[in-house]
């Protein structure tokens, strides 16, 4: 009876390393799943397409006049400091810090950030939740009630194109 039990034991944990792709990365998922999620994105690249498209975005927040221009401005400054930040932890410092016998946690982890930098996290969502309110603030005298579902699907459209990119 032990040797019974060591034996389905060991089949499924054989089971359960064939189903991960790499270490505490969780079950590999099926190509429907996969297809499923492409979908998915393509529906809200479709949506925010269809979106800019029918309120003629880039153009209202270039050249509207009754865009709020200091709100904007500062809106968009935050965003860019946001990226700076995230190429700072995702370029920079593993760039900075190699893995090598000093460094044994690689520098573009949430743990080395946690030690290394505990406040960029907080401060970028900071930024970026603000940044998001000033920019409906913004544009708000343009699109009125309909801002925020506007620049919502605009970003979600964004946001669901990382999905193409093949690295990430």
């Amino acid at each position: 009876r032990v040797a019974v039990d060591e034996q389905r034991r060991g089949a499924q944990s054989s089971d359960d390393e064939s189903t991960n792709s790499h270490a505490g990365a969780g079950p590999r998922r099926t190509r429907a799943e996969r297809a499923t999620d492409k979908l998915h994105a393509l529906a809200w690249i479709l949506a925010a397409y269809l979106t800019s498209s029918a309120t003629h975005f880039f153009t209202t927040l270039w050249s509207d006049e009754r865009i709020i221009r200091p709100l904007f401005y500062t809106a968009i400054s935050m965003f860019a400091m946001n990226t700076l930040l995230l190429l700072y932890l995702t370029t920079y410092l593993p760039w900075r810090f190699p893995v090598d016998d000093t460094f044994t946690t690689p520098a573009n982890t949430p743990k080395f950030w946690n030690v290394y930098c505990p406040r960029v996290i907080p401060t970028m969502t900071a930024m970026g939740v603000i940044g998001s309110l000033l920019l409906v603030r913004a544009c708000f005298p343009v699109w009125s009630f309909l801002t925020p579902l506007i620049l919502g699907v605009i970003a979600l459209g964004f946001f669901f194109g990382l999905h193409f990119v093949p690295s990430c």
